[in-house]
């Protein structure tokens, strides 16, 4: 007996493999998955004044993020990617910026860290 063929869907924003009915279809022949369009409208509310709830790459919560930080000061950062926006920790924060010279290299913020 044959095991029936697993299908999956590739998201176009975060490249990850997953059932087709945990996606958002858009207009263009766009797919994002729930996760994707969950973790910007967290970082939309986070722009508007709400808590994150953590670092959508580490996936360290806030609250063990203020554990670590010195004095419970835990900064997060908002980057946009492909369209959509990131809430990230320092540490990740740092590591993407890094990657993206070209599109923080030409800045202000790009010559304070030295990119």
């Amino acid at each position: 007996m044959t095991a029936p063929p697993v299908i999956t869907v590739r998201c176009d924003y975060c490249s990850k493999q997953k059932a087709p009915s945990e996606f958002l279809h858009i207009a263009g022949g766009v797919a994002m998955c729930r996760d994707c369009y969950e973790w910007h409208q967290r970082a939309l509310s986070a722009l508007a004044g709400t808590p994150p709830p953590g670092c959508q790459v580490c996936s360290r919560t806030f609250q063990e993020l203020e554990e670590a930080a010195p004095g419970g000061n835990v900064r997060m950062y908002v980057h946009p990617k492909d369209g959509l926006y990131q809430i990230l920790c320092p540490r990740c924060s740092d590591r993407y910026v890094r990657k993206r010279r070209d599109l923080y290299g030409g800045t202000p913020f790009g010559r304070e860290m030295k990119l």
